[in-house]
């Protein structure tokens, strides 16, 4: 899956959000949603529809404003809006200069770049705010097309959402390359569209193709 790739003959590449570009800490989210009381509602065999809520809002089938609001209803627990975005956001570290440099070269190179995530409205605000801006660039200069699970309602491993994005962005799938931190996302790419793949195993992992 990690093949050699000769990325002068990639036209078009789709990068993955999380441990991609966004360095992620899950563990500082856990913590802060054990601080607000969440700790027994944070067991999916025990607490299923917790789980299934927070799906919902990476398909976009809730706002984050009902997400808050049906999570306070799920546990009886009073935190707050601003509480329950902060917590959602902890994981969310950083996005380091050289990989935001790296997007805008391969954009000036002749590169089509695209972003393809699992992610949600809550995660994504904060990364479009706080980690993508750099030096006057917002986050839409990075690709030539953004695509988020919460907008197409649709998520991988899905076969679809490559389908979707294909067609959308009209890929070749001779000259795309995706890359993304899980094997079964990267498998699916393959399976369903044809795309070549890169498993991003390492956080920065994918620069080494530059």
């Amino acid at each position: 899956m990690n093949a050699d790739i000769d990325i002068k003959k990639i036209r078009n590449i789709v990068f993955d959000l999380g441990n991609v570009l966004v360095e992620l800490y899950e563990k500082a989210t856990y913590d802060a949603f054990a601080k607000l009381g969440f700790a027994p509602f944070l067991n999916a065999g025990k607490h299923p529809e917790v789980f299934e809520l927070m799906h919902r809002l990476g398909l976009g089938l809730v706002t984050p404003e009902q997400f808050y609001e049906q999570a306070r209803q799920l546990t009886g627990l009073s935190a707050s809006d601003d509480d329950l975005r902060s917590a959602a956001n902890a994981m969310l570290v950083d996005i380091p200069q050289t990989k935001k440099e790296a997007l805008l070269r391969l954009r000036s190179e002749g590169h089509r770049v695209f972003l393809l995530s699992n992610t949600n409205d809550i995660h994504w605000e904060y990364c479009a705010e706080k980690l993508f801006p750099y030096d006057g660039h917002s986050a839409a200069d990075f690709f030539d097309d953004i695509f988020l699970s919460q907008r197409m309602h649709l998520e991988k491993p899905n076969a679809a959402i490559y389908e979707e994005v294909s067609r959308r962005a009209s890929l070749s799938a001779a000259d795309t390359l995706f890359i993304d931190d899980r094997a079964d996302n990267c498998a699916a790419a393959q399976a369903s569209v044809g795309w070549h793949v890169f498993q991003n195993k390492g956080l920065n992992d994918w620069l080494q193709l530059l």
